[in-house]
């Protein structure tokens, strides 16, 4: 008996640590440039784009 509570123990603790890990990756945010609001990805302004708007 003793044994097989010390096993449930270890496998409630190895499916706690699998439930975390997993949690912590969900929260990181996949980039870290920020976007503004309404575009869905970062513009990118080309050396001609910035010469024709003269900055």
């Amino acid at each position: 008996m003793k044994n097989f509570a010390i096993g449930l123990l270890g496998a409630a603790a190895v499916a706690t640590t699998i439930l975390l890990v997993r949690q912590q990756k969900d929260v990181e945010p996949k980039d870290t440039r920020l976007i503004p609001a309404g575009e869905t990805q970062p513009a990118t302004i080309s050396l001609e784009r910035i010469r024709e708007l003269g900055l």
